[in-house]
C-alpha cells in the first residue's frame, strides 16, 4: 500500500517555508486582521506630555506654543522643535519604547543612537543597535539608499543620512532597518519588519531631551506611512482634541483610519512644493454669509483672479492658521465689520486681532468656513478665537510672507483622514474626545 505520509525532511522544509513566508507577511495580515491601528497623539503642552511642566501657568504654555508656530513660519517649518505632537512605538528586537515627535511635515524616522559621538541630552535611554536582533544597516547599492537626496554612500559600502535644519540643528548617521512595533489602543500589538530608519550619531541643535527622534509621517518614499502603505492601505488619519481637554488625540492607521458616516467631505490632495507636504486648495473663506475668494498664488506664472492648485498645505505640527497678507487683511477687514467687542493688542505679537472679553464672560463671533475645493470646513469657534492671555481673545489665523498653513487649531474635534491611494483628503466634524469617535 502506498504511503500517504511525506518523508519528515519535506515536511520540515515545507513548514520551514511557511513559517518564514508568513514571519514576511505578518505585518500586513495583523494589520488587515485586526482592522488597522491607533495611538495616542499626545501635544506637548498637555499633562500627558513628558514636556508638561507643572511651574508654568496655562497662558505661559499658551505663550511659548505660539511663539513655536511663529518661529516655524519664519524658518519655513524647517526646523526641528516645531511638532505639538508626540507618539510612541517601539524599535527593535526585543523592542524598547520611543517617544517621538510626529511630523506630518518630515519624512525620514530617525532617533539617537549608540555610540553617540555627538549627541543632545535625553532622558530616556539612548538607543543600543547591538541590542536588537533585527537591526540592520542598509548598504550603499540597495534601493533605498537613493530614495533621498539626505542619503549617501559612506565607508564599507554603507548608506548614511544627513538631515539639516535652517536654524543649522541636523542629525547625521546609518541609515538601518529595524522592526516597529506599534501598541494599538484597540487591539493587540502590530510589528513591521524592515521598517527604513536613521540611527543617528551625530545630532546637535534645537531637540529637546524628552524626544529621542523625530517619526516621520510626511509623503515621501522614506515616511513611515510610504514605506507602510500596502500593510495600511495607504490610509492614515487623526483626532484633535483641543488643548485643554483631559483626553488625548489619536492616530489610526488602516482600516481604523477610515472616516465613515453620510456627513464626510473630501477634497483633493495635491502633489506641489515637496514631496513632504499634504497641500490643498483653498477656494476662499466665508465669515457668515460673505464669501472671499482666495485667488492668491506664490506662482508668479499664474494667471491673475485664477484659484491656484495645492495654495495651502495641512500641517499637525504647525499650530495658527497662515494666510496670505493682502488675503489676511481682507479676512480681517471684514471680521471687524462684524464683532461688536472692544479690540485691544495682544503682548504676542503673532496675533493681529484681538478683543477684550465682555464682563458677562461671552465673546460672540461670527461662523467662519474654510471653502476647500468639494468640500466646506467650519473652524471651530472654540479655537479659532482663542483665550490667548486673560481677558484677551485673538482671532488664531494670521498674515503670512510665505507659505500657506492650515494649522492643528482649526483641525480639531474633526476626524481627518489621509487617503493617499485615492489622493484625497477625508474630515468629519466630531467629538475627538469621545472613545470611537469616527463609529
Amino acid at each position: 500500500m502506498a504511503s500517504y505520509h511525506k518523508p519528515l525532511s519535506n515536511l520540515f522544509y515545507t513548514f520551514l517555508l511557511s513559517y518564514l513566508a508568513s514571519f514576511c507577511l505578518v505585518s500586513i495580515i495583523e494589520a488587515q486582521k485586526y482592522g488597522g491601528i491607533t495611538l495616542d497623539l499626545i501635544h506637548r503642552d498637555s499633562p500627558h506630555s513628558p514636556f508638561y511642566n507643572i511651574s508654568q501657568t496655562y497662558f505661559d504654555r499658551l505663550s511659548k506654543l505660539f511663539h513655536r508656530s511663529n518661529s516655524q513660519l519664519i524658518q519655513a517649518r524647517l526646523i526641528p522643535d516645531g511638532g505639538e505632537y508626540l507618539m510612541k512605538i517601539r524599535i527593535g528586537t526585543p523592542p524598547v519604547e520611543i517617544l517621538g515627535i510626529a511630523d506630518t511635515g518630515s519624512d525620514l524616522t530617525w532617533i539617537q543612537c549608540k555610540p553617540c559621538y555627538e549627541c543632545y541630552n535625553q532622558t530616556s535611554p539612548i538607543f543600543d543597535p547591538k541590542k536588537t536582533k533585527t537591526y540592520r544597516q542598509v548598504s550603499c547599492k540597495s534601493r533605498q539608499c537613493s530614495y533621498d537626496g539626505s542619503l549617501f554612500c559612506g565607508s564599507s559600502n554603507r548608506c548614511k543620512y544627513e538631515v539639516s535644519y535652517v536654524d543649522k540643528s541636523y542629525s547625521m548617521g546609518d541609515l538601518a532597518v529595524d522592526t516597529f512595533t506599534f501598541d494599538s489602543k484597540s487591539r493587540k500589538s502590530v510589528s513591521f519588519p524592515k521598517v527604513v530608519f536613521g540611527c543617528g550619531h551625530w545630532n546637535h541643535g534645537t531637540f529637546k531631551k524628552m524626544a529621542p527622534g523625530i517619526i516621520g509621517l510626511g509623503r515621501g518614499p522614506l515616511s513611515i506611512i510610504k514605506q507602510l502603505d500596502k500593510s495600511i492601505d495607504g490610509i492614515f488619519s487623526y483626532c484633535l482634541t483641543f488643548i485643554d481637554s483631559n483626553a488625548t488625540s489619536k492616530i489610526s492607521f488602516g482600516r481604523e483610519a477610515i472616516v465613515r458616516g453620510p456627513k464626510v467631505k473630501s477634497t483633493p490632495i495635491v502633489r506641489k512644493y515637496l514631496d513632504t507636504f499634504y497641500c490643498l486648495t483653498l477656494e476662499g473663506i466665508s465669515v457668515d454669509r460673505e464669501r472671499l475668494a482666495y485667488n492668491f498664488s506664490i506662482n508668479s506664472n499664474s494667471k491673475e483672479n485664477s484659484i491656484d492648485e495645492g495654495n495651502i498645505i495641512i500641517d499637525s505640527g504647525t499650530t495658527l492658521t497662515y494666510l496670505p497678507r493682502e488675503f489676511y487683511d481682507a479676512l480681517e477687514s471684514t471680521l471687524v465689520k462684524t464683532i461688536k467687542a472692544r479690540r485691544v493688542s495682544s503682548k504676542l505679537r503673532a496675533f493681529k486681532l484681538c478683543y477684550e472679553i465682555p464682563k458677562d464672560g461671552k465673546f460672540n463671533s461670527p461662523p467662519i468656513v474654510a471653502h476647500f475645493r468639494g468640500a466646506d470646513l467650519e473652524l471651530p469657534k472654540r479655537s479659532t478665537f482663542y483665550e490667548v492671555e486673560k481677558g484677551i481673545v485673538c482671532l488664531t489665523l494670521v498674515p503670512s510672507e510665505n507659505l500657506a498653513f492650515f494649522g492643528n487649531l482649526h483641525q480639531m474635534n474633526y476626524h481627518i483622514e489621509y487617503d493617499l491611494k485615492n489622493q484625497k483628503l477625508n474630515f468629519l466634524k466630531t467629538d475627538c474626545s469621545k472613545p470611537h469617535y469616527s463609529r
